[in-house]
């Protein structure tokens, strides 16, 4: 149908006029990340909850139920908003959860768990003004490693996590994995233009799952000009209609 919000995805979707708003990231790692035929799917700072909405979106044959949490009031009320819009809110449920504290649900809960943690250690980069917005971009409360072992401690056995990250600091997602036994699986990096080095790197791990890394080949979002290249479109077609860069 013309007027269905879920054909114009991600448009239309609710954001606080100030804060984090959701990046091409976000659509990416909603296709990125191997999605069970049925299950429970866990988002970690979910934002206006675009992460859980996309792969709600992106397998619509599959039974799933997901969480998305956060802590931020407004980010809560978008979420929620773009839930009802969507149509989702019998599939979607979004609580109000420090990633620190995650007594929400049992150990072992979900099947899949994905996040877009904030990229920046505090003291590195340009603070923002907007105290949402710097907590959502910067480890101000809340590390890498905080999520990593929330995300470690929900996940059932053998069950996946796929993160979205700065490819600068892959090395650290790497470990931060491996230390709480989530062994990654795959990992493709995001490059912005041809010839240019990557900027964010996608990492899929197994909980207690054996050594085997795959490389997937990567995805490059530009060419020489201003349009997005067919591939990537082919791969994350949400970023076709998305008004984010």
């Amino acid at each position: 149908m013309k007027n269905d919000p879920r054909s114009y995805f991600p448009r239309g979707l609710t954001q606080p006029s100030t804060g984090f708003r959701f990046s091409t990231d976000s659509l990416l790692l909603a296709c990125f990340a191997s999605v069970p035929p049925q299950g429970r799917i866990l988002d970690l700072g979910t934002g206006c909850g675009v992460i859980p909405l996309g792969v709600l979106l992106r397998h619509p044959e599959n039974r799933l139920a997901a969480t998305g949490i956060d802590v931020n009031p407004e980010m809560i009320a978008a979420a929620q908003a773009n839930t009802a819009l969507l149509d989702f809110s019998a599939e979607l449920e979004i609580l109000a959860v420090d990633v620190r504290t995650p007594d929400f649900a049992p150990a072992e809960s979900y099947d899949l768990v994905l996040s877009n943690p904030p990229y920046r250690n505090e003291n590195v980069g340009r603070a923002c003004p907007d105290k949402s917005k710097n907590k959502a971009r910067f480890e101000v409360d809340c590390d890498l490693d905080a999520f990593t072992a929330t995300a470690a401690r929900m996940i059932r056995n053998r069950g996946r996590v796929a993160f979205v990250f700065l490819a600068e600091r892959v090395t650290e997602l790497l470990d931060s994995f491996t230390r709480h036994r989530l062994e990654p699986k795959r990992i493709k990096f995001i490059h912005g233009r041809v010839g240019a080095p990557a900027k964010v790197v996608m990492v899929e791990a197994v909980k207690n799952g054996k050594p085997g890394l795959i490389v997937e080949p990567p995805v490059i979002l530009y060419g020489d000009g201003q349009e997005l290249l067919a591939s990537a479109v082919k791969y994350c077609p949400f970023i076709a209609k998305s008004a984010v860069g």
